[in-house]
Order: structure tokens, then sequence, then C-alpha cells
């Protein structure tokens, strides 16, 4: 039987892998943590890690799967920069620049916020966040 278990560790969970150890899943396809395909392939030593099936792959297919694919990235950087996640997703978004948006240099995480912010303020202006809705309007 396979040891192949989720782990729900620190390690694991903010990696763009799947969240599995590869050494155990051997010759298994897994969905990452980013929503990618990887395959547990060995290396020239026989060590079982994740390699990216299809680079070009693009996994939201409507607007609805993309849309829930963004709450669920919101809410992993709530986790991640340690905010709290009550209100709406504006607000969550709104709060993630007040508080931790110097911390937030990622281009991925940046995005997935913007993408709540639809007003700017002046902690947006301060961190560089630009509201997705306001900088549609201006093209």
């Amino acid at each position: 039987m396979s040891q192949c278990i989720k782990i729900k560790t620190n390690k694991y969970s903010f990696r763009n892998s799947p969240p599995y150890p590869a050494n155990k899943c051997k010759t298994i396809k897994k969905r990452g943590n980013d929503g990618k395909l990887y395959l547990s392939q060995p290396d020239k030593n026989g060590t079982y890690k994740w390699v990216n099936v299809n680079e070009n792959v693009n996994i939201n297919v409507n607007k609805n799967k993309t849309i829930k694919n963004n709450n669920k990235a919101l809410q992993r950087l709530v986790t991640k920069y340690k905010v709290t996640k009550s209100g709406s997703n504006e607000a969550v978004a709104d709060r993630l620049v007040r508080l931790r948006g110097h911390f937030i240099t990622n281009k991925k995480d940046r995005k997935i916020i913007e993408q709540f912010l639809k007003k700017t303020t002046p902690s947006t202006k301060r961190w560089g966040f630009l509201p997705v809705k306001e900088s549609n309007k201006q093209n």
C-alpha cells in the first residue's frame, strides 16, 4: 500500500508542487498547490521529485472557476501573512495592503490582492498596489 498522504505543514502548503512527499508517491500524478499537474519522477540519483507535466496548460477554464481559485488564493494569503479573514474579499485585500503591504513583494501575491481592491487608498498608493477596477478605467 502506498504511503502517499497529504502533509499539512508549512513546508508543503506554501510551495507550488503538491503537498505530498515525492519519494512516497512514486510515478503518480498530483495537482499542485498552484493548480498545475505534477508527476513524481526520479532524478539521476534515484531521488523522486515533482516535475511539472505541462508548462502551457491553463487551469482556469471559465470565469466562475477563476473567481473560486482567486478566493482560495486570497485565503492562502491571509494565512501566509497572518491577517484576520473576516469581512468581504475587498476588506480582506485592503487589510492585507494596510497591515502587510511592505512585506508583499511576490508578483503573484500582489496580482491576487489587486484583483479584489476596488479603489485607491493611501496605503495602496504607498505600497504600489493598483486596483484592477481603476486601472481598467484608465485604459
